[in-house]
């Protein structure tokens, strides 16, 4: 074990909560506060960085650390699969920051002081640091939690001369501590469990318990993770308002690392506080159980999405749909470790999509928010019927929004595509050995097409259609935003791109995850001949059967290279037989001229679809 992880991850947590003391003493210089809280996050995250790769890239994983604070023990421990989820929010953290720097110059924001707002920031970041890394559902898990909700409350709730805004924000809080309380809960009825008992010791004792009351604590755990994560229907209760009232850039921290923070707490409960010693049918009850809240998670979250007018309560409809992706995946893998030997494969298969679905989701949803950030912050507005046109005046941010978008959509050789592909593939190819999750698959490939449908609305609705009439009524020029709004998204966007093209990049990152963890994961899956069924190349990723033989592939450079060599045959089609371009004006259905008086809105876009599918819920009034 590296002597350096423990006191970097200490370092790091020092400087965040040590720039929550300094940086609001210089909020009435408010771009100069912006750059402090930069420089210590930024720096924190390399300390972060550092405990995450040192733990990666080490021979096995770490042994757990006791933290003894004010006279509490507080276990902790940094293993592959927290360490992930380390380098995770750093990444989000500073880039985020470098945003907020530009963000928070808002006219709107002007009258607010940014005491509170930087006071907050790294202390909520130290919240899911700490998180990530607590080894109880107790004392730590306590201290971290509490960290993490009560600054993003007071995040959420900046803008509190708003009553709307206000409500949001309290009702999130009144439903996170409920989430903390089944949680802490279920640490604590554990018998033989007190505060700050680590969690295999934990998981050792519910071995030891009736089937009834270890159903009763694994589920108030779940409860709390799963509110947490935004899973149906709980995440309805809360995600849309707070994560639309949010300031942009803590929505994205919201949508992109927190709501990972319930996903991590998921993982944590099913694969690692299941005891060995619990029956193999009871293991698959929770499976079947967890994949079928994470297909109605994705299909209802999604559907309500396209009915969306607000950008970004269309954003956060969204998250839910795409945790629903990442519940499915870990429930599957959950089930398909039973005794039916020709299923680990596919839990394999299962485990990876949900894990790259988590990096993937962090990133094209963060990036989202930043673009819908930035529209609202040159226009004043983030309502898709007042938008349209963008494009011309906002290139950049329409060209990044742009790639997000077809992101999210799981758009092949682009980063959605690999991590849903990976998630329906396991569905799909259970076949007769597990045929309801056949059907999980089918409905989340209906739902993907949904997500495409959504993203085509927010994105045509903000960037390409005509008829609102910018920049001629004596008000403040519409343009693009600064470099310091744009280099975040264009960072973010590179990322994005690296995912979606170089998927075996982070297929031998989550190698290196299961070979640096411990667990029912590393124990069933990192096997030699497993993990020989998963192969990745430059090409893309593939699974193979028993024989070699690849029964399932994403080849993204294959498919750029396709519609590359596609295009260029077009082309030369096209001006091969010596055709001449004409241009003629646009018909406009007998309308003289097209503005805002006679054009489609938001609202009327799928409208058959949304009256179709009014009885999801989340229906807004046109």
């Amino acid at each position: 074990m590296d002597t350096t992880i423990y006191p970097h991850l200490q370092t790091g947590l020092a400087i965040l909560l040590g720039a929550g003391l300094i940086t609001p003493l210089l909020a009435s210089k408010r771009q100069l506060a912006g750059i402090v809280n930069l420089l210590a996050v930024v720096l924190a995250g390399l300390f972060f960085a550092s405990s995450a790769i040192n733990v990666l890239s080490g021979p096995g994983a770490p042994a757990s650390f006791d933290l003894q604070l004010a006279g509490l023990t507080i276990p902790l421990l940094v293993d592959g699969f927290s360490a992930v989820f380390l380098l995770l929010i750093a990444v989000i953290a500073s880039v985020v920051a470098l945003y907020c720097i530009g963000y928070m110059q808002m006219a709107h924001y002007r009258h607010y002081s940014l005491r509170g707002f930087y006071f907050c920031y790294p202390v909520f970041i130290a919240g899911m640091i700490a998180l990530v890394t607590v080894d109880d559902l107790s004392t730590g898990f306590t201290i971290a939690w509490q960290l993490m909700t009560l600054t993003s409350f007071w995040l959420i709730r900046f803008d509190h001369h708003d009553p709307v805004i206000v409500r949001s924000a309290n009702k999130y809080l009144l439903l996170m501590q409920l989430a903390w309380a089944a949680v802490l809960t279920a640490g604590l009825l554990v018998p033989g469990c007190g505060w700050g008992t680590p969690l295999h010791y934990i998981a050792e004792q519910l071995g030891t318990l009736d089937v009834g009351l270890r159903t009763l604590l694994l589920a108030l755990a779940f409860l709390g993770f799963g509110m947490k994560a935004g899973m149906f229907p709980l995440g309805q209760l809360w995600l849309p308002d707070a994560h639309s009232v949010a300031p942009s850039p803590i929505s994205a921290l919201l949508s992109g690392v927190m709501l990972k923070t319930g996903i991590y707490g998921l993982i944590r409960t099913l694969f690692w506080m299941t005891p060995e010693s619990m029956p193999a049918h009871e293991l698959q009850y929770w499976g079947m159980a967890v994949a079928v809240i994470g297909v109605v998670t994705l299909f209802i979250g999604t559907s309500q999405s396209l009915k969306q007018v607000d950008a970004k309560r269309l954003n956060a409809y969204s998250s839910i749909g795409q945790i629903g992706y990442i519940i499915l995946a870990i429930g599957a893998a959950r089930y398909y470790l039973g005794p039916n030997a020709a299923l680990h494969a596919l839990a394999l298969l299962a485990i990876l999509g949900a894990f790259l679905h988590v990096l993937n989701h962090a990133i094209f949803k963060s990036l989202l928010f930043l673009c819908v950030g930035s529209v609202q912050y040159t226009t004043g507005t983030k309502d898709l019927d007042k938008l349209g046109g963008l494009f011309a005046l906002m290139p950049i941010t329409a060209i990044i929004a742009g790639i997000a978008a077809i992101a999210v959509s799981g758009v092949p050789a682009f980063s959605g595509f690999t991590s849903k592909w990976a998630i329906v593939a396991a569905t799909l190819l259970s076949g007769k050995a597990a045929g309801i999750f056949v059907i999980f698959g089918v409905i989340a490939l209906v739902t993907s097409a949904m997500t495409l449908a959504t993203y085509v609305k927010l994105y045509g609705m903000t960037f390409t259609s005509v008829g609102v009439e910018w920049n001629t009524d004596g008000n403040a020029k519409v343009q693009e935003v600064g470099k310091l709004m744009l280099a975040p998204k264009l960072l973010l966007t590179a990322i994005c791109l690296l995912q979606g093209l170089c998927p075996w990049l982070f297929v031998a990152l989550f190698g290196r995850v299961l070979a640096t963890s411990e667990g029912v994961l590393t124990h069933t899956l990192a096997t030699p001949a497993l993990l020989a069924t998963l192969s990745e190349r430059y090409a893309g990723v593939a699974v193979s059967n028993a024989s070699g033989t690849a029964v399932a592939f994403s080849l993204p450079l294959v498919m750029v290279a396709l519609l590359v060599v596609a295009g260029l045959f077009a082309r030369w089609l096209k001006h091969a037989g010596g055709a001449q371009t004409r241009q003629a004006p646009v018909w406009l259905c007998g309308y003289q001229t097209l503005n805002n008086a006679n054009r489609y809105l938001s609202s009327h876009i799928f409208d058959a679809f949304k009256k179709f599918m009014k009885w999801t819920g989340g229906n807004v009034r046109a």
